[in-house]
């Protein structure tokens, strides 16, 4: 539901300079017969739409407030987005490209509330998407580690989260460009001409790599089969198993997934690459077949980690059976539960590090079957404080 924005004093705040420089980078044209102190703007859609608006240059108009109401409505009709967005991009794209990443519950929308424990997933799907396309956007490559390059690394520090909208559970990013680094907006046009900075290349790269996956995702589902041969064959424009399951987080099977919406809409610092906001949905049929894409991505490349953590399970019924022991540590960023079987010596280490409560670390090839992680051909496995 799109809602009308009524309040003049969200108007009161906007500076008509600001929607100047959002309309040259949208693309729209500014009719050379404008009177004094007012712009006139025009714009015809890819659907051949045409609209235009009236731009008071000055707050001594008795309509001003009025009439910004009306240019707001126009570009929410225009662009198909809600008018508290149009408000909000007006500054927020002035100082970098926007992602807004959006869910709702299917079985709960009448009385408009989430689960606590999806809306703080949908804070990591946000990041984890980001951080996946900061990843490809150095190497092409089906599955990332947790070792990441110092440039995506100092990249997802300089990402602000912005703040949040009503309509629908949106997180927002901000992935800032350096205003200071490029030629200001003029209405000459946008400059400068020279490469994009890595910032604006992320956030090309997100948007080209979620389309592709969309792409290859729905054609699965008309198909009715899953085909992970047509998901390897689009690793080229960003896919991975990272992207993937930011897109849908392994699941217990009794979960279900909710849809996910992403839109970006890019700042007017530098030449953008598109003329309106970008915007990719992924339907909540299209996400088992995304979720199994990891899965074989995962599969087809082992990844050996170093993991560190605290034993939290042993598991011998008898001398002879498998010394299995459950270790929570840090994978992909958050605390999971990995399974591991030791030798003898390994294991009773691991029994006096669980008396005692102390950290242990290990490494081995981690194995993912959907929730369930595993660790096979340990090695190293010692007691931390003994260090």
């Amino acid at each position: 539901m799109r809602v009308d924005i009524l309040e003049h004093e969200i108007i009161d705040t906007i500076d008509p300079g600001l929607i100047t420089r959002y309309l040259i980078s949208h693309n729209w044209t500014k009719l050379p017969d404008s009177p004094e102190g007012l712009e006139i703007w025009d714009k015809e859609s890819a659907d051949h739409r045409h609209f235009r608006v009236w731009i008071p240059q000055s707050r001594r108009f008795a309509d001003f407030d009025t009439s910004i109401l009306r240019v707001v409505k126009t570009l929410a009709q225009a662009e198909d987005r809600s008018q508290l967005q149009i408000i909000e991009d007006f500054e927020t794209v002035g100082t970098g490209d926007i992602i807004r990443v959006k869910t709702e519950d299917d079985f709960q929308r009448h009385n408009g509330t989430l689960p606590l424990f999806n809306g703080i997933e949908l804070m990591h799907q946000a990041r984890d998407m980001t951080i996946a396309a900061a990843l490809s956007t150095i190497e092409r490559r089906e599955v990332y580690s947790n070792r990441r390059p110092n440039q995506v690394v100092d990249y997802i520090k300089s990402v602000r989260m912005g703040q949040s909208e009503r309509g629908s559970y949106v997180v927002k990013l901000i992935s800032p460009i350096d205003s200071a680094q490029y030629q200001q907006l003029g209405l000459e046009g946008i400059g400068p001409s020279e490469a994009p900075p890595f910032e604006r290349q992320v956030v090309i790269n997100l948007e080209r790599s979620l389309n592709a996956l969309s792409s290859v995702a729905n054609d699965a589902y008309k198909r009715g089969r899953f085909f992970f041969r047509a998901f390897q064959e689009v690793v080229d424009e960003g896919i991975s198993a990272n992207l993937c399951e930011a897109i849908a987080p392994l699941r217990d099977p009794n979960e279900y997934f909710h849809p996910v919406e992403v839109n970006i809409s890019w700042s007017y610092i530098i030449q953008s690459p598109y003329t309106t906001t970008s915007s990719v949905v992924f339907p909540v049929q299209v996400m088992p077949l995304i979720a199994e894409a990891a899965r074989e991505f995962r599969q087809k490349n082992p990844e050996d980690i170093f993991l560190r953590g605290y034993v939290t399970g042993l598991r011998r019924r008898k001398k002879g059976d498998p010394n299995s022991v459950t270790l929570a540590g840090n994978v992909d960023d958050r605390l999971r539960s990995v399974k591991i079987t030791l030798s003898e010596e390994a294991y009773e280490l691991a029994i006096k590090a669980h008396e005692n409560d102390s950290e242990v670390s290990v490494m081995g090839t981690l194995l993912r079957q959907g929730t369930f992680l595993a660790l096979e051909n340990p090695t190293n496995f010692h007691i931390r404080d003994n260090d």
